[in-house]
């Protein structure tokens, strides 16, 4: 009897690890995917990413409005973007990914949050969670989780 008890807890063991190894694996993938995506200009490769919120407010806001609105010629300078998973942190469905995103122009490290939805995670950052936005200020610009794209009397684009 013994000899069964050790075997079954080694077998939970085994398994949990396995489950949080797994769910790991996930993570530094979508937030991979997702960062990349959106890191390079390629916004459309985000959206199997992320959650159905943020496809439809951040992901939408920026194919459509701050891409359009951006120089071709930053876009160009700012790109191949590398993007390096630092850290990852799970707290139940939840996790906080830290990561620096290197490109030509400059190196930035952040954090991007995710959330479980249906056994898969999934990139949530809708718009009214992103930091700093303005969808116009006293200077011209909208600013949404650091990208900043400045309205046509300004002439400056930030992404």
């Amino acid at each position: 009897m013994k000899h069964t008890k050790n075997l079954c807890f080694i077998a939970f063991i085994a398994l949990s690890m396995s489950a949080c190894n797994s769910d790991m694996k996930q993570i530094k993938k979508t937030a991979y995917g997702y960062l990349n995506a959106t890191a390079n200009y390629r916004i459309e490769e985000a959206y199997p990413y992320a959650t159905k919120n943020t496809c439809e407010t951040t992901l939408s806001f920026i194919q459509n409005t701050l891409i359009p609105m951006t120089d071709s010629n930053y876009i160009s300078a700012n790109t191949p973007a590398t993007i390096v998973i630092d850290d990852i942190r799970v707290d139940g469905d939840s996790a906080w990914v830290d990561y620096t995103k290197d490109t030509p122009i400059k190196k930035i490290e952040a954090s991007i949050f995710l959330k479980k939805e249906d056994g898969k995670w999934l990139v949530d950052i809708p718009i009214a969670k992103s930091i700093g936005l303005s969808p116009t200020n006293n200077k011209g610009t909208a600013t949404i989780t650091g990208i900043s794209v400045a309205d046509s009397n300004t002439n400056t684009t930030n992404l």
